[in-house]
C-alpha cells in the first residue's frame, strides 16, 4: 500500500460563510467603519480590524491567514456561525485525504485532545503524538464575492510551544527501505513571529539531517506566513535537504514580488516565470498548484511527475465537488464528470516543447468549499509522486 508521511502541525478547521448573519454579527462589534483600504496587518487586536481583514480579501478576491491577538475574539468566534468543524492543517489533512482515497498515512500530531476522536478516520492512518494538550482551532471565513471564491483564516496565538515533532514520527522514518513514499513538511505558519518561526525551522533541519539518507523524499509547503523574508530563509535552508517546493499562484505572487497576479499573465509569461522562479528558489522541483493548472518545473528530470500532477488534480477536484474527502472510486467518478480547465489544456500544449516544465490542467468544479484544497491536492501529488533520491 502506498503511503506517505506527514508533519509538522496540526488543528481543528471550523468552516463557516461570510454571509449576511455572520456579517451582522461581526458588525455588531465593530465601534467604527471597518472597510480596510490597506492590506491588514497580520496581528488582529479588535473587531475592527478582524472585518475590516474578512472585507479587504473579499474585494480582492484573495486568501488570507491572521493571528488574533485577543482571546475574548476566538472565544466569541465559536458562538456565532453554524461552523462545520473538521481536521485542519496540511499536513493532517493531506493524511486524511490519502486514508479516505484507501492509502495510508503517518501523521505527526504535536498536541492530542479528545476533540480530534469524533474528527479523524483512523482507518489505515498511523497518529506520533508529543503530547496532550488543548488543540488550536482555526475559524474559516469563506465568501464568494459572485467572481471570485476564497476564505479567511483567523487563529490564535501561542498554538505550538515546546517543540512539535513526535519521537515516534522520527523514528519511524528511520528505515530507508521503509513504507512511506513522501515525507511532507508543512506547518511554519504556525508561529506568532520570526523567532519562533526560525525555532521551528532548526527543529526541522535537525530532524532531517538525523535521518540524513534514509529519509523519504521530502516536499515542503509553506502556506502563508506573513514575513516574506521568512519564507524565502526556510526555502533557502531547506532546500538542499527536501526535494520540492509547493506553492499557489498567491504564493509565488509574494514571494517574487510579482505587481500582477500570476493568472493574468500570458502563457508564454507565466511558464517563463515559473521557469524563472525554481532558478530563484533554488529547489529540485518546483510545483505550483492553482484553480487552472498544476505544474512542475524541474531540473532533474520530468518522468512522473505528469501523473503524479494528475493525480493530485483529481484529488482537489474530487474534495472541491463534493465538500469532503473523497473515496477513490468517489475520485475517478468526479474525474470523468468534470471537464477540463480550458487555460490548462492551453498551458499543457505550450509545456510540450519545454524540457523543464510539465502542464496538467486543472479539472473545473463548482466549489461546495475551499477549504483544504491544496492540502489534498498535495497527498494526491506525493502518492503517484516518484520515488527521488
Amino acid at each position: 500500500m502506498k503511503r506517505i508521511a506527514c508533519g509538522l502541525t496540526a488543528n481543528v478547521d471550523a468552516a463557516g460563510h461570510w454571509n449576511e448573519g455572520l456579517s451582522e454579527q461581526i458588525a455588531g462589534l465593530c465601534k467604527r467603519n471597518s472597510e480596510a483600504a490597506v492590506p491588514p496587518k497580520p496581528f488582529l487586536h479588535h473587531w475592527d480590524e478582524v472585518a475590516g481583514a474578512i472585507r479587504w480579501h473579499e474585494r480582492e478576491g484573495s486568501g488570507g491567514e491572521y493571528i488574533v491577538a485577543d482571546e475574548r475574539i476566538m472565544t466569541a468566534l465559536a458562538e456565532m456561525s453554524d461552523w462545520k468543524w473538521a481536521v485542519g492543517g496540511t499536513g493532517l489533512q493531506a493524511a486524511a485525504a490519502a486514508c479516505r482515497a484507501g492509502f495510508g498515512a503517518l501523521v505527526n500530531i504535536p498536541s492530542w485532545s479528545n476533540d480530534y476522536n469524533f474528527l479523524l478516520d483512523h482507518n489505515e492512518m498511523e497518529l506520533a503524538v508529543k503530547r496532550r494538550g488543548a488543540v488550536p482551532i482555526h475559524y474559516i471565513v469563506e465568501y464568494d464575492n459572485g467572481s471570485a471564491s476564497n476564505r479567511v483564516i483567523l487563529r490564535g496565538m501561542k498554538e505550538f510551544e515546546g517543540g512539535v515533532f513526535a519521537p515516534g514520527f522520527i523514528e519511524a522514518l528511520e528505515n530507508a527501505n521503509g513504507p512511506y513514499r513522501w515525507l511532507l513538511l508543512s506547518g511554519y505558519n504556525a508561529a506568532d513571529s520570526s523567532s519562533e518561526t526560525m525555532e521551528l525551522l532548526e527543529e526541522t533541519k535537525r530532524a532531517l539531517t538525523h535521518l540524513g539518507a534514509n529519509r523519504p523524499p521530502t516536499h515542503l509547503e509553506l502556506a502563508a506566513i506573513s514575513s516574506n523574508s521568512d519564507q524565502l530563509r526556510i526555502i533557502r535552508e531547506l532546500g538542499p535537504l527536501v526535494q520540492s517546493l509547493g506553492l499557489n499562484e498567491d504564493e509565488i505572487r509574494e514571494l517574487y514580488g510579482l505587481e500582477r497576479p500570476l493568472l493574468e499573465r500570458d502563457d508564454d509569461e507565466l511558464i517563463d516565470l515559473l521557469i524563472k522562479a525554481r532558478h530563484r528558489f533554488g529547489v529540485e522541483h518546483l510545483i505550483v498548484h492553482t484553480h487552472q493548472f498544476a505544474a512542475c518545473i524541474s531540473a532533474q528530470g520530468l518522468a512522473g511527475w505528469e501523473e503524479a500532477l494528475r493525480n493530485g488534480a483529481r484529488f482537489a477536484a474530487a474534495r472541491a465537488a463534493s465538500g469532503r474527502f473523497c473515496s477513490m472510486d468517489e475520485i475517478e467518478r468526479w474525474e470523468k464528470e468534470l471537464p477540463m480547465h480550458p487555460r490548462g489544456i492551453r498551458l499543457a500544449s505550450y509545456a510540450e516543447r519545454l524540457e523543464t516544465a510539465a502542464v496538467v490542467p486543472a479539472l473545473k468544479a463548482e466549489a461546495v468549499s475551499t477549504v483544504g484544497l491544496g492540502d489534498t491536492f498535495t497527498s494526491g501529488l506525493l502518492l503517484a509522486a516518484p520515488r527521488l533520491t
